[in-house]
């Protein structure tokens, strides 16, 4: 049973009731817990950070089990909608970003991505033509909950996608799209964001009645998200090693895998307490560029497709100012310094196989500088106040 604002629960030996704020009893609808969510083993592995990476190639097909009727309604929904607003914090919304760009290309439907905790300054823009679709781990977050009672008065449509059952969040949305991805122990998001990008994955091709083929295309990531762990995980030990005294990281990228820049820069410094910055490959040289000096790392997402060439000439600019290039790419170069290699996947995927390797590396130089990555300073894994 849950708890809603401000209503108060008593707890006794012959039961428990609840009221609301002005002392009226309720009544509760008596939910059944999914057992799973109490599990918290590590599996083996040192930390559950690591386990829940490890897990994320069999977590793509898993969290693609979905209502294809129902995503295809839902979809039609959003074409249909004068405005559709992604509202989102932290890895969440680079989430978000990912599927702004899908949408727009698959769907060819424009969005916009608001901070949550930005998003109440907007909400007088929002009304029953506007579809708000909140993107929340926790299905707690307290800026997320804010903003959607706003848009809901002014008479917008919640989408909300979630991770743990049993939310407010869920409770104030008219649907509900669940990860289906199991509990994400670890302060520091992975397993939760990859299921993310196939949420909006699945969306945008539902926009063109298009769902059995995408859910087909992620079922076939099993196997190359398990390539890129196998394919990089010494080289990312070795590289770790190497660059954990560093105290300044940057990632570029262009077009869809900009957000996947952020999204590995935000890793980066949540668990290992460096300074790291994500943004557009173009962007560099409108300031960032000044930052840069010899040993600098620099992660260069740049996959072989139409935006190789550019982005590789913004790691050429950082390269000649004496930066570390790490590339992160399906093809091979002499300008990276260390090559952190990707199997050739349809551009619409590759930010599903580009997180994973940024995810690991973040997570050993963590343990490489005695940091707890499960447990980074300062962080909840569920933040619940403003």
């Amino acid at each position: 049973m849950g708890l809603g604002d401000n209503e108060v629960v008593l707890l006794t030996q012959e039961g428990v009731q609840f009221f609301d704020p002005k002392g009226n009893k309720l009544s509760k609808e008596v939910r059944k817990l999914d057992h799973s969510w109490a599990e918290s083993h590590k599996g083996g592995y040192q930390h559950f950070m690591l386990k829940e990476i490890m897990e994320q190639a069999q977590m793509v097909s898993q969290t693609a089990c979905q209502d294809g009727k129902r995503f295809t309604k839902i979809a039609l929904d959003i074409l249909r909608a004068n405005q559709v607003i992604i509202t989102a914090c932290g890895t969440s919304r680079y989430a978000a970003l990912v599927g702004r760009y899908l949408f727009s290309k698959v769907g060819k439907k424009f969005c916009d991505v608001i901070m949550a905790s930005e998003f109440g300054y907007f909400a007088d823009s929002v009304d029953k033509n506007t579809i708000v679709i909140a993107v929340s781990q926790s299905g707690e977050t307290a800026d997320i909950i804010e903003g959607v009672k706003a848009a809901r008065d002014n008479g917008a449509q919640v989408i909300s996608i979630i991770n743990r059952p049993n939310s407010i969040l869920a409770d104030l949305s008219q649907q509900v799209i669940y990860l289906n991805c199991g509990a994400e122990i670890a302060v520091a998001a992975t397993k939760t964001f990859l299921s993310q990008l196939a949420i909006f994955y699945l969306l945008s091709f539902s926009m063109v009645d298009a769902f059995d083929e995408a859910t087909a295309k992620l079922a076939g990531l099993n196997g190359e998200i398990t390539r890129v762990l196998d394919w990089n995980k010494n080289e990312l030990i070795k590289l770790s090693q190497k660059l954990k005294d560093k105290s300044d990281f940057y990632y570029i990228a262009r077009g869809i895998n900009f957000a996947i820049a952020s999204e590995g820069a935000l890793k980066l410094k949540e668990i290992s307490y460096a300074h790291a910055e994500g943004m557009p490959a173009g962007e560099l040289k409108h300031g960032t560029l000044a930052l840069i000096e010899r040993g600098t790392p620099v992660v260069v997402i740049c996959p072989a497709d139409y935006t190789f060439a550019e982005t590789l000439s913004n790691a050429i600019e950082a390269k000649s100012r004496g930066a570390y290039i790490i590339g992160v790419s399906d093809r091979e170069s002499e300008i990276y310094d260390s090559w952190i290699k990707l199997p050739k996947v349809d551009e619409l995927l590759y930010p599903m196989v580009a997180v994973v390797p940024l995810q690991l590396l973040a997570y050993y130089l963590a343990v490489n500088r005695g940091c707890d990555p499960d447990k980074p300073r300062n962080l909840a894994k569920s933040v619940t106040v403003k």
